[in-house]
């Protein structure tokens, strides 16, 4: 038992040393693993990063050249394992069981967030922070973004998904929410983005794949003109590839676009 502890005590002091001295690390927010990314020189922002339903936090690191062109350009990334989440705001009842377990939208805002101020001095108000996701990370994205106000900057949100009621039979949201006939309150609440896009306060980056085969590209086509409709101001885009899939190769061929739209939008801080 004795061993036991020590083991921990020391394992967490070396986090505690590490989050300070600012390099890579994994610590575990609540119980949920986040790795921080550090560039060797000064940041000029920080990315929260979603990944797609139940990939890897890490898997955009490895499959794509995201993290290595953002750690060059000077951004820290945070990336957050959210697995099998759909950012719901809550769990509920006929949510799976063996879905329980994963983070939700009100773990980032109310957790994530907060931790990083305090041991990390970063999302603060006023800072060049920005969020990026693919597939239902995209989704997060949004719900991030609507839920936030202007702490963030500008997102870029790929590949996504906005309405669920218009994908009554999908099996993530039905696996969260319950089915849709029964459960319509909580298709069309607070955790749909596309209801609740006057919320939204940041600009959006938004692509999808026309041969998209998981999520319908028209999920895109259909946000971004009710966005663009309500705010036309604000600096949306929009992308779509005629060729594209619902693969790395199509997120991958997006990043230096992704990272100019950053640039653009963070200009002044």
């Amino acid at each position: 038992m004795r061993y036991l502890l020590l083991s921990v005590l020391i394992e967490l002091s070396v986090l505690i040393v590490n989050a300070q001295n600012d390099v890579d690390t994994t610590i575990l927010v609540g119980s949920v693993p986040v790795d921080f990314r550090f560039p060797r020189g000064p940041s000029g922002g920080v990315i929260l990063v979603f990944p797609g339903w139940n990939f890897s936090r890490t898997d955009i690191c490895i499959k794509s050249g995201f993290c290595t062109k953002a750690m060059k350009q000077g951004y820290i990334l945070v990336l957050p394992e959210m697995l099998k989440s759909v950012y719901s705001s809550a769990i509920f009842p006929e949510t799976r069981a063996d879905w329980r377990r994963y983070p939700t939208l009100h773990w980032i805002t109310d957790t994530l967030i907060p931790f990083c101020r305090k041991q990390f001095h970063i999302f603060n108000e006023g800072g060049k922070n920005f969020l990026y996701g693919i597939s239902t990370g995209a989704r997060g994205v949004v719900l991030v973004a609507e839920n936030t106000g202007s702490l963030f900057l500008a997102g870029a949100a790929l590949s996504g998904d906005y309405d669920q009621t218009s994908m009554p039979a999908d099996r993530l949201m039905a696996g969260t929410y319950g089915p849709y006939d029964q459960f319509k309150d909580r298709w069309e609440g607070p955790d749909n983005p596309s209801l609740r896009s006057n919320r939204l306060k940041i600009p959006l980056y938004l692509a999808h794949g026309k041969r998209d085969a998981v999520v319908p590209c028209q999920q895109t086509i259909d946000f971004s003109r009710k966005i663009t409709t309500e705010d036309p101001g604000r600096g949306h885009i929009l992308h779509l590839c005629d060729t594209c899939g619902h693969n790395y190769a199509f997120w991958n061929s997006q990043t230096d676009d992704v990272f100019l739209f950053f640039k653009k939008n963070g200009k002044g801080r």
